[in-house]
């Protein structure tokens, strides 16, 4: 860290940015397809719609319908006529959205449907993982959930189980992503900050945005944490010259409060975090950040894996 690099840039060709967005047609979902839309008119991108099709997984698993009987058949045809009805609803919506697209949208978008049978926090994984796209941008019901959807949460299964970075789209959010003037990044003072600043300066590269990358720490900051940030600090000069990077450490016992009232002062357009890795123990007995950090903003999150 004791040195800067300084290589000249070279003109070449945008890279594309591929963007899987899951929908189920509910209207927290659809407005993380139109997020994804105005985010992509920036790059070339090509976005993937994928719907995934649990019935018939539901209905081989229901204990109470006992198979190769007439109501086991009759629940099956009702499932296909729904599995029909479904496909035939992801392929107008993607049509529709090709028909509705502006100038800038149709030059840099390229877009795509998929049809998955399986349930969501299964199949978005296993697609992600494999076919590795850039960012995955989920809708989520807006705060104030009741603990047992915030506990069984697709979106928040899903960011266990990825290694892309996850954009969780809040259903109310009313943040201008033309705009994309303000980033908080909530940073840990680790060697993972590095990785998910390279992986949050690409995704944000179009917008001229100022981050602020912030420490949160429960008391006064030690010589450790001064030292590591001064580090990032000078890293960040040296690799970053031409974006706005400011840096804070914040104080508080409880987390998520000492973060709500830096919001207050420093209102933001995109929350930016890693996904912190738990032992077993507190995996069972204590909700993660990143969990209730799903649920206590209206604001967008993005999640990179840790």
């Amino acid at each position: 860290m004791g040195f800067c690099s300084h290589n000249s840039r070279k003109t070449k060709q945008p890279v594309m940015i591929k963007i899987l967005v899951p929908v189920n047609f509910s209207e927290y979902s659809l407005n993380a397809l139109t997020f994804a839309l105005t985010l992509a008119e920036k790059f070339p991108a090509g976005i993937f719609i994928l719907h995934c099709f649990s019935e018939y997984v539901s209905l081989e698993e229901e204990p109470l319908v006992e198979k190769e009987t007439q109501e086991f058949y009759d629940a099956k045809a009702s499932i296909e006529k729904r599995d029909e009805e479904s496909r035939e609803k992801l392929k107008e919506l993607t049509g529709n959205i090709v028909n509705s697209m502006n100038s800038l949208q149709n030059k840099n978008i390229q877009l795509e449907y998929r049809f998955e049978y399986g349930y969501p926090e299964d199949v978005i994984p296993r697609i992600s993982n494999k076919e590795s796209f850039d960012v995955i941008i989920m809708g989520t019901k807006s705060k104030g959930e009741t603990i047992k959807e915030t506990l069984g949460s697709i979106t928040s299964d899903v960011v266990q189980k990825v290694t892309a970075p996850v954009l969780a789209v809040p259903s109310h959010s009313t943040i201008d992503l033309t705009q994309l003037g303000k980033v908080l990044f909530l940073i840990e003072l680790n060697d993972r900050d590095y990785i998910s600043l390279h992986r949050l300066i690409r995704l944000i590269s179009p917008f001229h945005t100022e981050i602020s990358a912030v420490y949160h720490s429960t008391g006064k900051a030690d010589k450790n944490v001064i030292r590591k940030m001064e580090q990032l600090r000078t890293y960040c000069d040296c690799t970053y010259r031409n974006y706005n990077i400011n840096f804070d450490i914040i104080t508080g016992k409880n987390y998520l409060k000492t973060l709500e009232e830096y919001l207050t002062e420093n209102p933001t357009h995109l929350i930016a975090m890693t996904r912190r890795k738990r032992t077993l123990l507190r995996k069972v007995f204590s909700p993660s950040v990143t969990r209730k950090m799903l649920f206590n903003t209206d604001i967008p999150l993005l999640i990179f894996h840790s």
